[in-house]
């Protein structure tokens, strides 16, 4: 029964929404709509209250043991304490102003900062990817230089041509390049949920 109720379930639903995405039937779509798919935001709701009383729990006892670097943990602990205080206390919840305020100040700024940080490690990257050791770095160090000139302006300063060599490589070898990769992705995608629907994979059980 362990098995096979989560089998059934997935089996189930999964084909009902098939059937939704293949067929159009009113009552059918408002149906799925109603208790389906809410039901899919109740998991997740739970999901994400599982995952952080859980990670509170691990970053508590790192502070009260003082582990390395136990105070990123203690302010990671305040801000999950503030923002679900602050939660509660507003009758409009995270729609409230006060509430979105200080949301834009803190985690979007992070977010912002941590992004900005990020393009060091993408430059040294780049650095060891572009170095001409074979001719496919060279090839890919000649496409990188004409798609970073045709996109800023200092390059279309020195060299009209950058621009239309630089839509020529995106509309000639980067889009038929990501097309293919996508279709690749989406035939994955459907080995992997005719298997997950058939019982061959079970992974999401925990096996």
């Amino acid at each position: 029964m362990r098995r096979t109720l989560p089998m059934a379930i997935t089996l189930i639903v999964g084909v009902i929404m098939i059937f939704r995405d293949l067929f159009v039937f009113p009552d059918f779509a408002t149906f799925t709509q109603t208790y389906i798919v809410r039901s899919v935001t109740l998991s997740q709701g739970s999901a994400v209250a599982l995952g952080c009383l859980s990670l509170a729990r691990l970053h508590f006892n790192r502070v009260m043991r003082q582990r390395e670097g136990w105070y990123n943990s203690l302010i990671l602990l305040c801000g999950i304490a503030f923002f679900l205080i602050m939660g509660f206390m507003f009758d409009r919840g995270q729609n409230d102003a006060i509430y979105q305020y200080f949301y834009q100040m803190i985690p979007v700024q992070l977010s912002s900062m941590t992004f900005a940080l990020l393009c060091f490690y993408i430059a040294s990257s780049s650095y060891r990817a572009f170095r001409m050791r074979s001719l496919e770095a060279g090839l890919l160090l000649g496409s990188a230089v004409f798609v970073m000139m045709g996109s800023i302006s200092v390059g279309n300063a020195i060299w009209t041509g950058f621009p239309q060599i630089k839509s020529w490589i995106m509309n000639n070898m980067n889009t038929p390049t990501v097309r293919g990769i996508g279709l690749g992705v989406t035939l994955g995608s459907l080995a992997q949920s005719a298997r997950n629907l058939l019982g061959i994979e079970r992974g999401y059980m925990a096996e």
